[in-house]
């Protein structure tokens, strides 16, 4: 992708919500919160490119997808169009792939104008903006994910006997019944390769109820808080650091749960303290029984090491000493704020 056609791309999504935002709107997003998608959506974020997971599952997203077509059979096209729900225009989906349903039409492509979307409702049944039922999303995952995801239904899929339910996680869950929802499928086929050796396939029914759930919370993040330019309540201490990097030398009254919370943090802060002087104090004598051994066993088993580590620092002062007017040039203020128990 040029740097053009990532602008491009950045630019589409900020009109409006899209599969992989919603995992992130609702709070179920592990990477993302929804301070995030409104910093987004109102160009407020500095874009720093695709990161190498990301990139990588780019990459990978072909040869996923040819794995899926070579194992059940189906034919699998690319579509490169977003997809903008006619009654609430911020409701966009950008799908990566779709079945071809030979039943309906040939070859998988768009429908835009109400013609198109009539002639093929009269042969499904169903309006929607697409000229196929079923979508597929290819996905690549750490292998240290892998317990989130269930067991493959590979041979269910390919013998067309689906007997057992997907699991999968949330986050993908959310942004395939979007994608539904708006497409109006009957569902989706998802394929992953977990650590790079570990292929899974399933399929996800449409489930029109939870479309509806996730549509009305979207509705209300992009209505009272994008358009308004209300950022959303933080959700983590991260958060907070974006919204409120520098304190204003105010006082707060601790009342309810924020005086609960006090007290219990204080509480763990002292327990660490305590905590981390016995761990010294035993570290301490581990050492001192070890003397200069590097390896400590138990029952013939290696338990803990103790090794001569050799790193390289850069020697500020050193470099003050020798160039303190480039010292000065080169040095960089950044804040941030510390939480201390006063007592």
């Amino acid at each position: 992708m040029t740097n053009e056609q990532r602008a491009a791309w950045l630019e589409g999504r900020r009109t409006g919500i899209g599969g992989s935002d919603v995992a992130a709107v609702l709070g179920l997003n592990p990477w993302k919160t929804p301070l995030d998608v409104w910093n987004d959506k109102l160009g407020l974020s500095e874009d720093k490119g695709m990161s190498e997971p990301a990139y990588w599952g780019t990459v990978l997203e072909d040869t996923v997808a040819r794995e899926f077509q070579q194992r059940t059979g189906m034919k699998v096209q690319k579509v490169t169009h977003q997809f903008v729900d006619p009654e609430c225009d911020w409701m966009i989906a950008n799908i990566d792939r779709a079945i071809i349903n030979r039943e309906i039409a040939k070859k998988v492509r768009p429908l835009l104008d109400v013609e198109e979307i009539e002639r093929y409702a009269n042969i499904t049944g169903v309006e929607r903006p697409i000229n196929t039922d079923i979508a597929f999303e290819a996905k690549t995952a750490n292998a240290f994910t892998a317990d989130l995801w269930g067991p493959s239904q590979e041979l269910e899929i390919r013998q067309n006997n689906l007997r057992t339910e997907h699991v999968i996680p949330l986050y993908y869950e959310t942004q395939i019944q979007w994608y539904c929802g708006i497409l109006k499928l009957r569902g989706m086929y998802l394929a992953v390769l977990i650590g790079g050796s570990d292929f899974r396939m399933y399929w996800i029914d449409a489930r029109p109820d939870v479309f509806q759930v996730i549509k009305e919370k979207c509705a209300a993040f992009w209505n009272n808080n994008v358009l308004t330019r209300t950022p959303p309540e933080p959700i983590n201490i991260e958060d907070v650091l974006k919204l409120y990097g520098k304190s204003n030398g105010k006082a707060v009254e601790a009342q309810g749960e924020l005086a609960i919370d006090y007290g219990e943090y204080a509480r763990l802060n002292g327990e660490i303290k305590e905590l981390k002087r016995q761990q010294d104090a035993v570290k301490a004598r581990i050492a001192i029984g070890m003397k200069d051994n590097e390896i400590l066993t138990l029952d013939g088993k290696k338990v803990l090491t103790y090794k001569t580590q050799t790193s390289k620092r850069f020697d500020s002062d050193s470099f003050r000493e020798d160039h303190l007017d480039d010292y000065y040039d080169y040095l960089k203020e950044s804040s941030t704020r510390v939480m201390r128990v006063c007592a």
